[in-house]
């Protein structure tokens, strides 16, 4: 092997173990016992939980998860057609969990209803509404209906088709056309159990830049 395939061996290791890394910084920072320290680790290395959540809670999650729950069968598309003044009678694509990603969903989380720690765990997936890695998103048909009728731009620009990658939607917003966090909040009921008492509604854009929550 040539030195210069070492050396893009060692950067993406790299980047792999500093992401890793950064993550088990920031999990420290939010649980300061060792033991739920572990526990919200092994969370996270079950691969379908997070996107099962995500869409659970959220009525959304990212292209790459979407594209892993629906090889597991957890999820299939829906069509449907737009109501809203804007886009009526357009058909888009939503993703609708299965009984067989409700019942995985479910074996995750069960014994552990009055867990403190599977709770700040949901939670936590409650502090945003997507995090879009590059590839776009998907969402349910409840929150895709709600953002089409907003409309939700920052939403909207994101959602790809499961099957390409491809944009459903491909108009082109003016900046002053996006909502802001407060108006997407009010919403919030129509996809979200918790509506307006989520904890946060930010969408985050991984691709186009380096994004913190809360800012």
């Amino acid at each position: 092997m040539n030195a210069n395939k070492k050396s893009g061996l060692s950067f993406l290791l790299n980047a792999d173990i500093a992401a890793r890394n950064a993550r088990d910084r920031a999990i420290i920072e939010a649980v300061s016992d060792p033991g739920a320290f572990h526990f919200m680790r092994r969370l996270l290395s079950n691969p379908t939980l997070r996107p099962l959540m995500e869409l659970e809670l959220n009525g959304c999650t990212n292209l790459e998860g979407a594209l892993l729950l629906s090889s597991q069968e957890y999820v299939r598309t829906i069509c449907f057609r737009g109501r809203s003044a804007r886009f009526r009678a357009r058909e888009f694509e939503a993703l609708e969990m299965t009984p067989l990603g409700a019942a995985a969903l479910m074996s995750e989380c069960e014994g552990l209803e009055e867990n403190h720690w599977l709770s700040e765990f949901q939670t936590a997936v409650e502090g945003y509404v997507c995090v879009d890695q590059g590839a776009g998103i998907c969402l349910s048909r409840s929150h895709f209906e709600t953002a089409l009728e907003i409309p939700d731009p920052e939403v909207l620009e994101r959602v790809v088709f499961l099957n390409n990658g491809m944009r459903q939607i491909a108009e082109m917003y003016r900046k002053e056309e996006f909502i802001d966090a407060e108006c997407r909040r009010d919403h919030s009921i129509w996809w979200s159990g918790t509506g307006k008492g989520r904890k946060g509604v930010e969408v985050v854009d991984l691709g186009k830049q380096l994004a913190v929550l809360g800012q």
